[in-house]
């Protein structure tokens, strides 16, 4: 039996029917590449994120412990969710874990993951023990935290979320393709939204001001089509003010798309493929004290600089930068 016949519905396959009125506008982009059979597709995708998604998909690769739920010594899933998420159910805890901040000697970041109800959360914990994926009807509450050791070695909260985060993501200025779940800012009009899966902390180094530093995590949406599917995944920057954290960056990173075309007399079929991945870097000049940002489209010449704006204290784009 060949690759495409063992899997004849890859990516949250949907109806047929649902994904033909959209194929033509899904892959009309510029740089959409055709390969003859599912064993050819990892090598289209440009991206290392979108590899590494391929791997986990549709090779089976395991997911590797993007927050850390094999907690540090000292940690546990009680005293994160009492601390970080104070008041909350218990039984909505689908995820709690805890990570070095290898910018911060002696600290640790933290995060925990509520389902929307008690049922959700069974239900998700009983195909995966630590779960932070939920879709637009059922989102999670994320907290995040920062701890550091008392002089015992006891783990010690210095700061937090106040409240789940709910800071959207911006398609707004962005070289990214928007997921279809992505609404408007009635306001604004701009395109944005709060992600459905929370993926793992992102420890590159992004020095804010001084020696301070902010930590990432990834975040990200997926979506189904008939023998394929799409993911988009962003980054939000987090940045301690005292005892609170703030998300001062959450922008889109990178995307791909695979969609099913025609099978060969081989059993072979066609997949279509379209992917773009941006580079976050810090740069030297500063504004209000802090260093400016440069988002990079990964071997293309798409690229914006975002400065810190002290009005709403986060960074925002600069026009035609």
């Amino acid at each position: 039996m060949n690759r495409d016949s063992k899997h004849p519905h890859s990516l949250h396959v949907t109806a047929l029917a649902l994904c033909l009125p959209l194929c033509a506008s899904l892959y009309s982009s510029a740089g959409a590449v055709t390969v003859h059979s599912l064993d050819q597709v990892r090598g289209a995708i440009k991206s290392p994120e979108g590899r590494a998604t391929f791997d986990q998909q549709i090779n089976g690769a395991p997911l590797p412990d993007g927050f850390g739920t094999q907690l540090p010594q000292g940690f546990t899933k009680e005293m994160l969710l009492a601390q970080l998420a104070p008041g909350q159910d218990p039984k909505r805890l689908t995820l709690a874990g805890a990570k070095p901040w290898p910018q911060q000697p002696q600290a640790y970041v933290a995060i925990v993951c509520l389902a929307t109800s008690p049922d959700q959360a069974k239900a998700e914990l009983r195909y995966d023990p630590s779960s932070c994926s939920g879709d637009d009807i059922t989102p999670h509450d994320v907290w995040l935290g920062v701890y550091t050791r008392d002089p015992q070695g006891k783990p010690r909260l210095v700061a937090r979320t106040e409240a789940p985060v709910d800071t959207p993501v911006d398609w707004g200025d962005t070289n990214i393709d928007t997921p279809q779940s992505i609404g408007n800012n009635p306001q604004t009009g701009a395109a944005e939204g709060v992600p459905q899966n929370w993926l793992r902390f992102d420890f590159a180094a992004y020095r804010l001001h001084g020696q301070d530093y902010a930590f990432g995590v990834r975040a990200g949406w997926s979506e189904g089509y008939a023998g394929g599917g799409a993911t988009f995944e962003a980054l939000y920057l987090f940045q301690m003010d005292d005892t609170k954290l703030h998300v001062v960056f959450a922008q889109p990173m990178m995307y791909t798309k695979m969609l099913a075309g025609e099978w060969h007399k081989d059993g072979t079929r066609d997949h279509i493929e379209t992917d773009a991945s941006n580079v976050l870097s810090v740069l030297k000049g500063t504004s209000h004290g802090f260093h400016d940002l440069r988002l990079q489209q990964r071997s293309g010449k798409w690229h914006r600089v975002f400065r810190w704006s002290a009005k709403q204290q986060r960074y925002a784009v600069v026009k035609n930068s």
